[in-house]
C-alpha cells in the first residue's frame, strides 16, 4: 500500500514540475510511467497493450513505432488508418505517385548515362500506355536489374590525372577542367626551369661531357614541355650519374702522383729507420703520419695540410740525419732530393686547390674557371648573367683599430653571409683581400642590383662581435649584366666601374641603383 502511495505522490509530483494540467489522461499516462518503473503492474495500465496484441502484427509494429500509449493515441491511429482507405483518396494517391515517377525517370532522361537515359524512356513510354500492375512490376524488374549490373569501375581510369570528385558529374568535369589547366601552365613554369636546368649541369671538371650537354640542352630550348617526361628525366639523370663518374676520375688521377710519391717517402723513411742504430722518436713520427693518411675518407685540404706538416717535419728529420749519419751521405741526397719533389708536389697542389683558406668560397683561381664555364654556357647556349663585386668598406681601419685577427673573423663571416643568401647555381669567390665577386646565372641586372641589396643590408645588419666589442662594417656592390657587353672582360670591367662609383658616391650602397 504504501508503494501505491509513493507512486501516486510522485506522479503529481512530476505533473507539478513538468507544469502539466491535472486531466485524466495527463496523470494516468504519468502514473502509467512511474509504475512501470517501479515493477507494479496495474490493469488499467495494460489496456493499450491488450487492445494491439489483438491487431494484425503489421499494425502492432506501426502502432509501437508511433509510441502510443494512450487510448486517444490508439483510436486517432484507427481514425487515420481508416481515413487512408478511403478509395477516391487512394486513386488521387496513386495518380501522384505515378506523376512523381514520370517527374523522376524525365530527370533521370537527363542524366549523361546512356544505359540509364533509355531505361527511363522506355519506362515513360509504357506508363503513358498502361499503367496495371504487371506493367508497373515489369518497370520495376528492370530497374531492379539496372541498379544490381551497374558498374562504375571505369570512373577509376580517372585516377591516374589526380584528385578527382567522381560523385558528382559537374564536379567531375570541373576537377579534370582545372587538371587540364594545369598542365598548359606547366608549359610556361619548364620554359623558365629549362636555362637553369641547363647551368647547373655544365661540367665542373670533365669538359668531355660538352657535346652531351648541347645535345639535351638543343631539346630543352626548344622544347621546354619535355622536363615532364619521364625520358628526358631519365636522360638528365644518366648525364649527371655520368658526369660524376668522370669528375671522381680525374679527382682520382691528380691525387694518384701524391699517393705515388707519398709511398716512396714512406719506404725510404723505412729504409733510414731500420739502417740507422740512432732510430729518432722523430723519425718514427713520420711515418705514424704518412700511415695515418688515408685518401679513401680524408678530404684534398686535409691530405694538403697533412704533406705540408710532413714536408717541414722531413726537412728537419733530414738536418739531423745528416750530422748523425755521416757514413750514408748519398742516401741522405737522395732523401734531400724526394723532399724536393714533394715540395713542388705540395705547391701544385697549391694551385691546384680552388677554396679560400679563410672564407671557405672560391678562391681567385676557381673564380677564373667558374667565369670561363659561365661564359662557354652564355657563348654556346645564351644563358646570361650577372656579376656582382662587394667591397668593405674602411677595411684598413677595422685592421689597423683591432688587428687583423678581427678582420680574418670578419671576412670568415662574409663568406658565410654571401653563402646563406646565394642560390645553388651561384657561385661565391673571394676576389682579393676584402673584396668578393658572385657570378649569378640566369640573373638579369635588375635582380641582381636587388640581390647586392639583400647581401648589403644583411652586412650592415649583422652584429660583428670580438672579445666582447661591436665593430660596424658596410659594403659597397657593383653590378653588370653580360649581355649588355660586347665580352666578359667588358662585364667585369663594367661592375668594377659601378663599384668604385658606390665607393665614390659615399660607400655603403649599390651601383646601379634599381629601377
Amino acid at each position: 500500500m504504501s508503494t501505491m502511495n509513493e507512486i501516486i505522490k510522485e506522479s503529481l509530483e512530476k505533473l507539478r514540475s513538468e507544469h502539466l494540467n491535472l486531466t485524466p489522461d495527463n496523470y494516468a499516462k504519468i502514473f502509467c510511467s512511474i509504475a512501470k518503473k517501479h515493477g507494479v503492474m496495474v490493469e488499467d495500465c495494460q489496456k493499450i497493450d491488450k487492445y494491439l496484441s489483438k491487431l494484425d502484427s503489421s499494425f502492432t509494429q506501426e502502432a509501437k513505432r508511433l509510441n502510443i500509449n494512450t487510448v486517444e493515441e490508439l483510436l486517432s491511429f484507427f481514425v487515420a488508418k481508416l481515413n487512408r482507405l478511403h478509395p477516391a483518396e487512394s486513386t488521387k494517391l496513386i495518380q501522384s505517385l505515378v506523376l512523381v515517377n514520370k517527374r523522376v525517370l524525365q530527370a533521370i532522361g537527363l542524366l549523361h548515362n546512356r544505359r540509364a537515359r533509355e531505361l527511363a524512356n522506355a519506362s515513360l513510354e509504357r506508363l503513358d500506355s498502361t499503367q496495371n500492375l504487371q506493367s508497373i512490376e515489369l518497370v520495376k524488374d528492370k530497374w531492379f536489374n539496372f541498379i544490381n549490373e551497374y558498374d562504375d569501375s571505369f570512373l577509376r581510369k580517372l585516377d591516374g590525372f589526380g584528385p578527382i570528385n567522381k560523385d558528382d558529374l559537374e564536379a567531375t568535369v570541373n576537377d579534370i577542367y582545372k587538371i587540364l589547366s594545369k598542365e598548359s601552365d606547366n608549359t610556361a613554369i619548364y620554359r623558365n626551369l629549362a636555362p637553369l636546368i641547363i647551368a647547373t649541369l655544365s661540367p665542373s671538371i670533365a669538359s668531355s661531357m660538352n657535346d652531351d650537354l648541347a645535345t639535351i640542352s638543343y631539346e630543352l630550348r626548344n622544347s621546354p614541355e619535355v622536363l615532364g617526361s619521364k625520358a628526358i628525366q631519365n636522360d638528365i639523370k644518366n648525364f649527371i650519374k655520368k658526369r660524376i663518374e668522370l669528375d671522381k676520375e680525374e679527382i682520382k688521377e691528380k691525387i694518384g702522383t701524391l699517393d705515388k710519391l707519398l709511398d716512396e717517402i714512406n719506404q725510404k723513411i723505412i729504409h733510414l729507420i731500420e739502417n740507422s742504430h740512432s732510430s729518432s722518436r722523430e723519425a718514427r713520427a713520420i711515418k705514424e703520419d704518412l700511415s695515418s693518411i688515408n685518401f679513401s675518407k680524408d678530404s684534398f685540404e686535409s691530405i694538403q695540410a697533412k704533406l705540408v706538416q710532413i714536408a717541414s717535419s722531413l726537412e728537419l728529420e733530414a738536418k739531423s740525419l745528416n750530422q748523425k749519419m755521416v757514413s750514408n751521405q748519398e742516401t741522405i741526397q737522395k732523401l734531400h732530393s724526394r723532399i724536393k719533389k714533394l715540395e713542388n708536389a705540395l705547391v701544385n697542389a697549391r694551385l691546384e686547390s680552388k677554396e679560400d683558406f679563410l672564407t671557405h668560397v672560391s678562391n681567385k683561381r676557381a673564380l677564373s674557371e667558374e667565369l670561363k664555364r659561365v661564359e662557354e654556357g652564355y657563348v654556346r647556349y645564351k644563358i646570361d648573367y650577372s656579376i656582382c663585386f662587394i667591397d668593405l668598406d674602411h677595411f684598413k681601419t677595422v685592421n689597423d683599430t683591432f688587428g687583423h685577427e678581427a678582420g680574418d673573423v670578419i671576412l670568415k663571416t662574409i663568406g658565410k653571409i654571401l653563402q646563406k643568401l646565394t642560390r645553388q647555381v651561384d657561385i661565391v669567390g673571394r676576389y682579393g683581400g676584402e673584396e668578393f665577386l658572385v657570378i649569378l646565372p640566369s640573373t638579369p641586372l635588375a635582380q641582381g642590383v636587388a640581390f647586392a641589396q639583400k647581401v648589403r643590408q644583411s652586412i650592415e645588419k649583422f652584429k660583428f662581435i670580438y672579445k666582447n666589442e661591436r665593430i660596424l662594417v658596410t659594403a659597397s656592390c657593383g653590378v653588370s649584366e653580360r649581355k649588355n657587353h660586347q665580352n666578359q672582360d667588358e662585364t667585369i670591367q663594367a661592375a668594377d666601374k659601378m663599384l668604385y662609383e658606390a665607393k665614390s658616391a659615399g660607400r655603403n650602397q649599390v651601383k646601379p641603383t634599381a629601377g
